[in-house]
């Protein structure tokens, strides 16, 4: 067998490999990305409904150190595109646990969205977080 053919039979046989060995590809929901924090541990939010009332949950935990939390939690209904609630948040301490409520629709697709900031013990120059979640009633 000639070089040249040789060489092209390794370029094919490699080609063929890598179409094997590919990665899947996978689609990351919204509510599953976690972001890399240093002042903080976790931000999570959560929706659910029981009727026309929605239960909007947020924890946030600081690490060892943190001062404060603060931020906005916002409720936004998709469907009509309107903020139906916003609460301010702020805490002092590492951790915050909390759950808001506001009257919604049946049937509209909603929102719940949180950005803040952890301060260290310094309280100056806080880390930002955030988190949301979408949810259909």
């Amino acid at each position: 067998m000639k070089k040249q053919q040789k060489k092209w039979i390794c370029l094919l046989l490699l080609a063929i490999m890598l179409c094997y060995v590919q990665p899947n590809i996978v689609q990351a929901k919204e509510n599953m990305i976690s972001l890399m924090y240093i002042q903080s541990n976790r931000c999570l939010t959560n929706l659910g409904f029981s009727g026309t009332t929605a239960n909007c949950s947020l924890t946030v935990n600081g690490k060892k150190g943190t001062s404060s939390i603060s931020g906005l939690l916002k409720l936004y209904d998709i469907t009509s595109k309107k903020t139906v609630s916003s609460w301010s948040i702020s805490t002092t301490g590492s951790v915050y646990r909390g759950t808001k409520t506001a009257t919604v629709k049946k049937g509209h697709s909603y929102k719940l969205s949180f950005s803040g900031k952890v301060y260290g013990k310094d309280n100056k120059n806080g880390e930002s977080v955030s988190s949301s979640t979408r949810k259909k009633n």
